[in-house]
């Protein structure tokens, strides 16, 4: 241990002077030769530092496809955004002269609205256990887990990469269309690429000088102090949500079942609170949840893996529980909240009959996430007034007869066209981001064979390029015998 974290810290440092020289000699060659650009796009797509903010307001932004309205779909629709708010929503926009305009051809959906992840793990390869669980603490006690996982997890965030892995996290969540997020680092990290709902500001409105009511995300929350407890409570009597992991196990496994009755008695079975995972429940909890008005986050791919089974979410459902979909994790879940839509398709087509269908599914990820949180009218939905998070997919047309939710929950990180958030692209094509981007700080990254845009990454990370992250992060990971995961599977 200590020769790995000895040599780790040795190339930190001279990584740390490399880049100091080479602020002063080589700002864009470096980036161009990692990128294998040439020279003329080197020039073009060089990142300046990433604390650089617009000396103005942006100019308003259109964009024009098939459009997810609450309603349901809307062809030939335009979505007006100004000043980070959604302002106008139809197929007759009266659009500001300046306005940004961009013709998708695609399909216009919010952003997806992860309520279940743990970003700094995503850097990780799939893992995969050769046995199911009865309950997290037993994968988390295997010595395969601490070695291949713990481990390394642990020994990154001492060398100071944390805010790195919370930086390549959110790019891999964006490759995926997501706009907001949950279980990030408590790190000042600077920047945040999309809206960490759970971190200090994650869930203030655009235009409002007034705080949000807050979002807490708590792994353990049978460890919770009485201060702890005391504070989720007090969030939850503000209008906040408190998202907490309960009944993570095996189907009929007693001691994650054992949990349902400790949540009620720490009080916490009340409006506000979202169950995550819940796969030990029964059907009589998800009547008690939904007389409650407590939620379920339900992550299908990560239960199956590892437990060998899922939530009874058709109990849940019908007992009226509002329900979320998450991915979890990347090594045993999701790379994102797009391919854990395709997962829960595809189980979906295995039940008999469907349990949801596709329009549930996208609405899960979205506006059914956005109100667990107490944020309904602001996030998940494309409407006046709501926030300007959006996702722009390639439609599937090569399949006639589908719908856009079936093109939704059939695609993946190769369909995402352009994430936006506040009203700003911050991960897109670059025939439809380079257009109508307002900042020039614009960086690269590779992605199912194709060069994306994306925001560089905050002087936090100590990289001045995506490139670089990835290397400094493979680098570290190679230390422990582990590759840096891909930022998507890419229909693998």
């Amino acid at each position: 241990m200590r020769k790995r974290t000895t040599a780790a810290r040795r190339w930190l440092r001279a990584t740390q002077m490399s880049m100091r020289l080479s602020y002063m000699f080589c700002p864009a060659l470096c980036l161009m030769f990692s990128l294998g650009m040439t020279v003329p796009e080197a020039a073009a797509q060089a990142p300046i530092p990433s604390q650089a903010q617009p000396a103005t307001p942006a100019h308003p932004l259109a964009l024009t496809g098939t459009v997810l309205t609450p309603e349901g779909p809307l062809k030939d629709a335009t979505v007006l955004i100004e000043h980070g708010l959604i302002t106008a929503v139809g197929q007759k926009v009266e659009i500001p002269a300046g306005t940004r305009r961009i013709d998708t051809q695609g399909i216009i959906a919010p952003g997806f609205v992860d309520l279940h992840n743990h970003p700094t793990w995503n850097i990780f390869p799939r893992w995969k256990p050769a046995q199911s669980f009865g309950s997290r603490y037993d994968w988390q006690a295997l010595p395969m887990y601490r070695t291949l996982m713990e481990a390394p997890h642990r020994a990154l965030v001492e060398e100071g990469l944390e805010c790195g892995m919370e930086w390549y996290a959110e790019v891999k969540a964006a490759a995926e269309g997501e706009t907001s997020i949950v279980g990030g680092t408590k790190e000042d990290c600077g920047q945040r690429l999309l809206r960490n709902l759970d971190q200090p500001g994650g869930t203030d409105l655009t235009g409002s000088t007034a705080p949000g009511a807050g979002v807490i995300y708590n792994v353990f929350p049978f460890q919770m102090t009485e201060d702890e407890l005391g504070a989720a409570k007090s969030t939850l009597d503000h209008g906040g949500a408190l998202l907490i992991h309960v009944s993570e196990g095996a189907p009929g496994d007693a001691s994650a079942a054992r949990e349902f009755a400790m949540l009620k008695g720490r009080g916490l079975l009340r409006k506000g609170v979202a169950v995550i995972h819940g796969v030990a429940l029964e059907p009589d909890n998800f009547r008690e949840m939904a007389e409650a008005g407590v939620g379920l986050v339900w992550s299908p791919r990560s239960n199956l893996e590892l437990y060998g089974g899922t939530a009874q979410v058709s109990a849940a459902k019908a007992a009226g529980v509002r329900l979320a979909i998450a991915p979890d994790w990347s090594p045993t879940g999701s790379d994102g909240t797009l391919a854990e839509l395709n997962f829960a398709a595809a189980w979906n087509r295995t039940q008999t009959p469907p349990v949801f269908t596709d329009r549930e599914l996208v609405e899960m990820a979205t506006s059914d996430a956005a109100a667990l949180i107490g944020m309904g009218d602001r996030l998940g939905i494309l409407a006046p007034g709501a926030e300007g998070d959006v996702v722009v997919l390639r439609p599937h047309e090569e399949y006639p007869g589908k719908d856009a939710y079936w093109s939704v929950v059939h695609s993946d990180a190769r369909d995402v066209e352009l994430v936006i958030t506040h009203g700003e692209i911050i991960y897109g094509s670059r025939q439809l981001a380079a257009p109508a981007r307002h900042s020039s700080a614009m960086d690269a990254a590779a992605v199912c064979g194709e060069i994306m845009e994306v925001e560089p990454p905050p002087v936090r990370t100590e990289a001045r390029s995506f490139s670089e992250l990835e290397n400094r992060l493979s680098f570290a990971l190679a230390e422990w015998g582990r590759k840096l995961a891909p930022l998507a599977e890419c229909g693998q």
